[in-house]
């Protein structure tokens, strides 16, 4: 009579090892390494851009103030284009961390106004990183392969901040000139910013940041209430 053969139990089937086999843990160690590799080369090149010149970051001087040949910098980014439209998607990301939260909506409006405009102000502008940013923006200008890539990047974070805006200032949303006067804000901030190129006055810069939330309060203080509907 044939044996009968049973099928394997969770006491008699095969163990799984759980431990990588060797060769998976030297991919993740290479994957590993390949990465900090990326992010090392794109902080100098921004170093470079911040310091010297857009000009001037060329994978040669990149490659040197890294520690590495121009040939492994090219063997990561490929160009010098693509390490450009690298650095300028590590600064966008950026998010300087230092406990300036963004407010919420639920804060009086002059306080919220108040913070909103602190938090865009350490958090995006303040950052040398944001001058490494338009280094970037001006020396790609001539660059038609260049200009494609940053609009879309521009217009990515111009829509971040407008959301972050309605979330603070709901009470704006619905104002037909919501759009543009979010963008008149940005554009003082950054124009704000851009002056420290010519020399950086605190005072002077906090006095015209207080200029700005008053303006904002005073925008949402004049936005028109909701006409009631009349009774059909």
């Amino acid at each position: 009579m044939p044996s009968r053969r049973t099928a394997p139990t969770a006491l008699n089937a095969p163990s799984v090892d759980p431990t990588p086999r060797p060769a998976a843990r030297r991919a993740g160690r290479r994957a590993d390494q390949a990465r900090a590799t990326r992010e090392h080369l794109i902080a100098t090149a921004i170093d470079v851009v911040r310091q010297r010149s857009y000009g001037q970051a060329t994978l040669f001087e990149v490659a040197k103030a890294a520690g590495v040949t121009p040939g492994a910098l090219q063997h990561h980014f490929g160009s010098r284009a693509v390490l450009m439209l690298e650095v300028l998607q590590a600064i966008l990301q950026a998010d300087d961390d230092r406990g300036v939260p963004w407010p919420g909506a639920a804060l009086p409006l002059p306080e919220r106004a108040a913070a909103l405009v602190q938090a865009l102000w350490t958090r995006l502008y303040e950052p040398p990183r944001f001058l490494a940013a338009w280094s970037v923006y001006f020396g790609a200008a001539g660059e038609a392969e260049l200009q494609p890539p940053i609009a879309a990047m521009r217009q990515r974070l111009a829509g971040g901040l407008h959301e972050r805006f309605a979330a603070v200032l709901p009470e704006a949303r619905p104002r037909a000139d919501f759009d543009t006067f979010v963008d008149l804000v940005l554009s003082s901030l950054r124009g704000l910013a851009m002056a420290r190129l010519f020399g950086a006055d605190a005072a002077a810069e906090a006095a015209q940041r207080d200029q700005l939330v008053r303006l904002i309060v005073l925008w949402i203080q004049n936005t028109p209430k909701p006409t009631p509907e009349e009774p059909r």
